[in-house]
């Protein structure tokens, strides 16, 4: 590590006097002076038809660019519904301006919007960009199912892995949430489609994120309005499976002055089924067998309501306040059977195993924004208060039969296990631009965070419920976070290199009350976390480049996962957390080879230590029970190789290609799993006239390693058509997931001696509608970002 940081701070030095970049920067405006959001801007080299730089403007209008030689160059400006505008320019040492104005094309908006329509899939430098704006698929679905449809993302149970990677995080406008388990499923349900621009999927973080996430991280960013006066939508969507449901929303913005205003309501209420079959091994050469049919119902409010000031056209101020009210139903009618050698000794039991939840999350924040100088440089300030009240509740009641099927005897009991977090966390960043010979980004964070866990359990005897004082537990969680980090990019010899180094110290206590005793746990561990990025560019227009990274990240358990709550699935199955679980560290590297511009080839390995997985065995103290459970299991590694390959079959006709084949390991004490995973998946974009899109989805997965089971093959086509009408102010989507319902999950878990075989159906087929009116009023504005300093807390509260 002292290697590194001397290498570091070398480069650092070195860097400042290496540069040779040419800057061309400036404003893309309309015909009022008002600036063009995401017009793009192109820089040619003097007889060249193939651009030497390209950039996309911000929301205001304004880009920047950078040339590698001085010289005659075109640079040519565009956006959809404007006419292009071409200007010849000389660049030397110095920085150029060059301002354009596009006057208006005249174009119908319906002839613009075809014209300007975005691919469902965009890869950058870093991550992997999922537009869901105009994405029919999207329609009706929860955030959490729309991250399904994202390459190599995988979603199941309210697990999401990247890549074949776990411990994925979730941030929401670029703030991580502080939430994990039920309480970030009730969250993602809550936060529907219609209120997303598009998906962000970053396997591999740089240092100015959080070190948490083995799994990388998805990065949600949600729709923005641009004119000034009131302006939002309203929409419905209804979805059709065995069961019903549906969502309704209305989002809202008011910019006059120096004020903006936003508020967001969306209202849920979803219907699915959750059938299970399994068999595993049981004590004394038996075999147990069990039929589980759960029917879940999932109702959700999410509020956001947010504004800005701007103190001057440098700085600006914001608030925000964004409250989630979910409730969760999960009511199991179990069939199980126990068969022995000798019939005489089997039985029967037949049970509702009923589940509740109900989770309040709410979060007010602040930040300030302040532009330092031309170059971009920048001070930002988060400041964040959370705060989660869970209330879960299980119950079971279940009859035994005799090998004659004569009844034996009844049992029932039920637990509570309310929880109540409390999350402050604050940071800072500041961007010192150096023009053309790069920039330097620093910052720190802390984090405190406060959790009541309790837990009461009754059993009903003798016509009464009884309390059992030897189950019930209070567990207290106080975590201390300090961060800091430094970034630098830049471009040295010809190569873009990024480099950061980020630090964490934790210091936590985990105390549990049970039984009349006081376990204490502390912990007390600092880390740091490298992270290179490097670029160099094959030929002169760059549209040929090779690019490395490598980086070090980990996952705290999650505090869903710490606290050691019991929730019962049958009378032979239940979950429990884990509060000894130890931290699980990565390191990642990965190398593409970006051709034509387009097609991106990469391989990478990624090694996992101490793991985390949320694994199912038995029982130590009794073989006849099965726990699911999170445990450090050893390690785990993944070898990937992979294409991306979009192709443009016709103008009306967009295709894309992803394709990937991984070796992926998992060594533990009690089990070992090795298996070679094919993945494929592929989206196609019709763009059709009188404003008419057509979206297809599909996907195939060879196999699955998941904790300790292995999936079969996973694969479905999903489809679904958009009509946009009265010059974009209705829009009306359809359609259909899993068309020919091949969605079903499948495989076995291995621990030790232990093997269980299951099969699960759930609610995958459906059909939906949607339906969403855009209204505004007034001239175009720039809405500023309101940020987040607490999204990487959210992920953990589970």
């Amino acid at each position: 590590m002292k290697l590194f940081t001397s290498t570091f701070l070398i480069v650092l030095i070195s860097a400042t006097a290496s540069m040779a970049q040419r800057l061309v920067k400036g404003r893309v405006r309309d015909e009022k002076a008002a600036g063009i959001p995401f017009a793009t801007v192109l820089l040619f080299a003097e007889g060249q038809t193939a651009p030497a730089a390209q950039k996309i403007a911000d929301s205001a209008g304004n880009y920047e660019l950078q040339a590698r030689t001085a010289g005659k160059y075109r640079l040519r400006a565009s956006a959809v519904g404007y006419k292009e505008i071409t200007k010849d320019i000389e660049i030397a040492q110095q920085t150029l301006t060059a301002d354009f104005v596009l006057p208006g094309s005249g174009q119908q908006l319906s002839d613009v919007v075809v014209a300007g329509r975005k691919p469902l899939i965009t890869r950058k430098a870093d991550r992997i960009v999922m537009n869901i704006e105009n994405n029919a698929l999207a329609s009706g679905k929860s955030s959490l199912e729309t991250m399904s449809l994202a390459p190599g993302v995988f979603v199941r149970d309210g697990q999401i892995s990247i890549n074949g990677n776990s411990g994925t995080r979730i941030m929401v406008n670029g703030k991580l949430l502080q939430l994990s388990g039920d309480d970030l499923t009730n969250y993602l349900n809550a936060l529907r489609s219609d209120e997303i621009e598009s998906m962000e999927i970053i396997a591999h973080p740089p240092a100015e994120y959080d070190a948490q996430g083995t799994g990388g991280m998805i990065n949600i960013v949600l729709k923005k309005q641009g004119k000034a006066g009131l302006n939002g939508s309203v929409y419905s969507n209804y979805r059709q499976g065995r069961y019903g449901g549906f969502d309704n929303g209305v989002q809202a913005n008011f910019k006059k002055g120096k004020l903006g205003l936003i508020a967001n309501y969306s209202y849920s209420n979803m219907k699915r089924f959750n059938d299970i079959d399994q068999n595993r091994n049981f004590p004394q050469n038996g075999m147990y067998s069990a039929v589980n049919n759960g029917i879940s119902r999932n109702t959700g409010q999410r509020l956001r309501l947010g504004g800005t000031f701007d103190i001057d056209d440098k700085q600006y101020i914001a608030l925000d306040y964004t409250g989630s009210f979910g409730t969760y139903t999960d009511d199991f009618v179990a069939r199980t059977q126990i068969v022995y050698p000798n019939a005489i000794n089997n039985s029967l039991s037949s049970g509702l195993f009923p589940g509740r939840s109900a989770s309040d999350y709410q979060a007010a924040g602040i930040n300030y924004h302040l532009k330092t100088d031309t170059l971009g440089s920048a001070l930002v300030v988060l400041s964040d208060y959370s705060i989660n009240n869970a209330r879960n509740r299980s119950q079971g009641e279940t009859s035994f039969f005799n090998a004659n099927n004569q009844f034996v005897r009844d049992t029932a009991f039920r637990n509570s296990t309310p929880s109540d977090a409390k999350i402050f966390t604050a940071d800072a960043k500041y961007i010192q631009s150096f023009g053309k010979l790069g920039k330097l980004t620093g910052g720190g964070k802390i984090s405190v965070t406060d959790i009541d866990n309790r837990a009461a359990f009754e059993a009903f005897t003798g016509g009464n419920w009884i309390g059992s004082a030897g189950q019930d537990f209070t567990y207290l969680y106080k975590e201390n976070i300090v961060a800091a980090y430094l970034k630098f990019d830049a471009t040295l010899a010809g190569t873009d290199v990024q480099l950061g180094l980020r630090g964490e110290n934790t210091n936590l206590t985990g105390t549990l009350f049970n039984r009349g005793q006081t376990t204490e746990n502390k912990r007390d561990y600092f880390n740091l976390f490298p992270s290179v990025y490097l670029k160099r560019n094959l030929n002169k227009e760059g549209s040929y480049n090779i690019s490395a990274s490598y980086n070090r990240r980990f996952n705290r358990p999650s505090f869903f996962d710490l606290n050691p709550y019991v929730g019962y699935i049958d009378n032979y199955s239940y979950s429990m957390g884990n509060p000894y679980l130890t931290p699980e560290f990565n390191n990642a590297y990965e190398v593409n080879f970006t051709m034509a511009s387009k097609y991106v080839l990469t391989a990478s390995y990624t090694r996992n230590r101490d793991a985390i997985n949320n694994i199912i065995k038995t029982a130590d103290d009794n073989p006849e029970v099965m726990i699911q459970q999170p445990n450090n299991v050893g390690s785990t590694e993944n070898y990937l190789v992979g294409l991306f390959a979009p192709v443009k079959a016709a103008k009306w006709w967009d295709m894309q290609y992803t394709l990937q084949f991984s070796n992926q390991r998992v060594n533990a004490p009690q089990y070992a799993i090795s298996k070679n995973i094919l993945t494929l998946q592929t989206n196609h974009a019709f763009t059709l006239p009188n404003q008419w899109s057509i979206n297809l989805n599909a996907f195939y997965l060879s196999r699955i390693i998941f904790a300790n089971a292995v999936l079969n093959r996973l694969y479905a086509v999903n489809a679904g058509v958009q009509k946009k009408m009265f010059k974009n102010r209705l829009v009306l989507k359809a359609s259909v997931d899993d068309i020919f319902f091949t969605n079903k999950v499948s495989g076995s878990f291995y621990f030790n001696d232990f093997t269980m075989n299951f099969s699960q159906l759930q609610q995958d087929r459906r059909f939906s509608l949607g339906l969403t009116y855009n209204f505004d009023l007034g001239k175009a504005f720039k809405m500023k970002n309101i940020e987040s300093s607490s999204d990487d807390v959210k992920s953990r509260l589970k």
